[in-house]
């Protein structure tokens, strides 16, 4: 992850903080009572499933992934998030899983983002078992050359993994793709 990508993150997120407070000062305006709660709940909502990244005890991964988010927001791509441990236990030094999990969600993005993908939506899943550690990046089928290149330029990166025992890898099937990073405890 560049710092320029990550502060045009922060700007962003920057940006939308300003704008839900203008929404919801319009709608105060105009009272729209009822549709304020709605809109906080929403707003809520979105900064709850963000708010499980930011608690990840991996500075940089929980940096990759807010940057990953930005970016899906760009190609219009829904994330969804399901986070169940906060991986304190991983043996992988930091800098090198999010350089790992940054290339993983840039391929996963490159296979939604040509114009004719419908249902963009990326599943972010990060759990642990009691020797292993998970994380998926699950998205609808992509073609097959775009599997092809995801797989090429994970395992070039996932040779750093090896040294710690974890590894990448990408599987395809006909309800859709996963990249897949796997980490000892």
């Amino acid at each position: 992850m560049d710092t320029r990508t990550f502060i045009e993150t922060m700007s962003v997120l920057r940006h939308d903080f300003l704008n839900h407070l203008q929404v919801i000062l319009g709608l105060v305006q105009l009272n729209k009572m009822d549709r304020v709660k709605e809109y906080i709940k929403e707003v809520s909502l979105e900064m709850e499933r963000l708010s499980k990244v930011a608690r990840l005890q991996v500075p940089e991964v929980a940096a990759a992934l807010m940057v990953a988010h930005f970016l899906a927001d760009k190609y219009q791509v829904r994330v969804l998030y399901e986070v169940s441990t906060n991986i304190e236990q991983c043996p992988v030094p930091g800098e090198i899983l999010a350089e790992v999990l940054d290339e993983a969600l840039n391929q996963s993005l490159a296979c939604l983002a040509p114009p004719g993908v419908a249902n963009r939506y990326l599943k972010i899943s990060i759990s642990e078992s009691e020797k292993k550690i998970y994380l998926k990046i699950m998205f609808p089928e992509p073609p097959h050359r775009k599997a092809e290149t995801a797989q090429a330029s994970l395992a070039e990166v996932g040779r750093k993994l090896q040294p710690y025992g974890g590894k990448v890898g990408v599987a395809v099937s006909n309800s859709g793709g996963e990249i897949f990073i796997v980490l000892p405890q």
